[in-house]
């Protein structure tokens, strides 16, 4: 008995040898790998840093190295070869289908020539039974005068069938809302997001959206987030320190050079290539500069080459914020769209800014709004009523490496700005055209459609005369009244 009691202490002493070997072996291959971990993330913290260093002084002198731009071609060369791969199998099961129906159509002809002699039997025996009454045979016998009463007749279902075809081409051929929705791509950009209809092609282009994937959020989103924050941390630094400056012509230098740093560092974020043409037409200060808008990073773009003074709709949340720091170092104009005196008030400071040449030209969005990059539709009409110069600028980004447009019906500013961040690239052609003056038999609505018209025309857009704030307004009772109109000719008889 002794000795069995014996063997149990023994196995019990055993297992918990076993035990703390055991928990040991463990504490010792979790220290391990914890330490790999800390040592992995500090070095990759240490090349992030040190690659956004020299990206931010890079950008400071305006300076760059070429590997956007290169980036940007071996971009070009992938997106092709996934939308050649995509094409072969559209064309494989295009072929198919043909055959299918081709098939199906075959089979079912027999049927649709009895149907159409059984609908033809019914026609002949309609007509047979049909006769003309007294009035129709004075009809054909011209012994009567048509009048007014003898045109009425019995409502058809034909009688609606233009303003039905009407109605649906308007759907169809929709030139409004179609300009406030994400551009179609002719060629994938392998985001999921700009093609509406993605599903499985093949096993190469998915090996190639899940690399691109793991780049744009893993390598690309973490080094763009670190240069985004430096660069939200120098606005509100900068933008502080520099109203505390007396006003002077060394406090208009100070903030031109911190400007143009900030946004320049800021167009890396999202890696911008930005190609500027033209540049002898660049606005100067006490004038007006006007563009088409497209995103909130127009101002960044054009930011990079030139400071301004900014007009636009004061917003809550963090653009406002942005909107305060800035307004610390510069004159900027903020107004509520919504009040009727806030109108009268910005144009009597827009007057007595541009007056003064010593202020930064100011920039102006007069669409109101921001459209997807392929029209440019209505100017509004305030900045145009100033005496003044007006230097327009066309903005014509490349949607195949990331689709600038800000749906602000759709995503808050941070989620647009969490896309921008994940795309491939923003590549981007700003055209300065020569200045513009209001001619002494114009006015300001003329002036500002032959303004548009020519930001249109060298950016390659549509021109169109709607008004842009549709997107969040029912349409005025004037155009509504136009259309009305119209639809009424349709009923008058000649």
């Amino acid at each position: 008995m002794r000795e069995l009691m014996d063997k149990v202490v023994l196995a019990r002493n055993n297992e918990t040898n076993t035990d703390i070997r055991g928990s040991i072996a463990n504490s010792i291959i979790t220290t391990f790998i914890s330490i790999k971990l800390i040592s992995c993330f500090i070095v990759l913290n240490a090349y992030i840093t040190a690659l956004a260093v020299s990206v931010i002084g890079l950008a400071s002198f305006g300076a760059s190295l070429g590997l956007r731009r290169m980036y940007v071609k071996a971009l070009l060369k992938i997106f092709e070869y996934a939308t050649n791969i995509k094409e072969e199998k559209l064309k494989d099961s295009e072929l198919i289908e043909t055959g299918n129906l081709i098939f199906l159509l075959f089979s079912e002809i027999d049927n649709e020539l009895e149907r159409s002699e059984r609908i033809r039997k019914i026609q002949r025996k309609r007509l047979d039974t049909f006769k003309l009454d007294e009035s129709l045979q004075d009809k054909e016998n011209n012994n009567y005068l048509p009048s007014g009463e003898s045109l009425k007749r019995e409502f058809e279902l034909a009688d609606v069938s233009e303003f039905a075809r009407q109605g649906l081409q308007a759907i169809i051929d929709d030139q409004v809302t179609k300009r406030f929705t994400t551009e179609e791509l002719v060629v994938w950009n392998l985001l999921s997001r700009n093609d509406q209809q993605y599903e499985y092609i093949s096993f190469r282009v998915t090996v190639l959206w899940l690399f691109g994937l793991l780049l744009r959020y893993c390598v690309l989103f973490p080094f763009r987030l670190v240069l985004f924050l430096f660069a939200c941390s120098f606005t509100f630094m900068s933008t502080f320190v520099i109203g505390r400056v007396r006003e002077g012509r060394f406090k208009r230098v100070l903030n031109w050079y911190a400007t143009l740093i900030l946004h320049r560092i800021l167009s890396r974020v999202f890696s911008a290539i930005i190609t500027f043409h033209n540049k002898e037409n660049k606005a100067q200060p006490g004038s007006i500069c006007v563009a088409n808008h497209t995103s909130p990073i127009d101002v960044i773009i054009l930011s990079t080459d030139n400071c301004y003074s900014m007009i636009g709709q004061q917003h809550s949340g963090f653009t406002g914020m942005m909107q305060r720091a800035f307004s610390r170092s510069a004159r900027h104009i903020w107004f509520d769209r919504s009040e009727a005196k806030d109108r009268h008030l910005v144009a009597k400071r827009m007057t007595e800014h541009v007056h003064d040449k010593t202020n930064m030209p100011i920039l102006i969005f007069p669409e109101g709004t921001c459209i997807n990059n392929t029209s440019v539709m209505m100017f509004k009409k305030g900045c145009f009523e100033i005496d003044t110069e007006i230097y327009p600028v066309a903005i014509k980004y490349d949607p195949r490496f990331g689709d600038a447009f800000w749906n602000s019906s759709k995503h808050s500013m941070l989620q647009y700005l969490m896309l921008m961040m994940t795309s491939w690239a923003i590549v981007v052609d700003v055209y300065y055209l020569p200045k513009m003056s209001k001619r002494a038999d114009e006015d300001a609505v003329s002036f500002a459609k032959r303004v548009k018209k020519r930001i249109a025309d060298k950016g390659g857009l549509a021109d169109l005369e709607w008004d842009g704030m549709l997107k969040r307004a029912s349409p005025k009772l004037d155009l509504m009244y136009e259309q009305q109109q119209n639809y009424s000719k349709h009923l008058k008889l000649n």
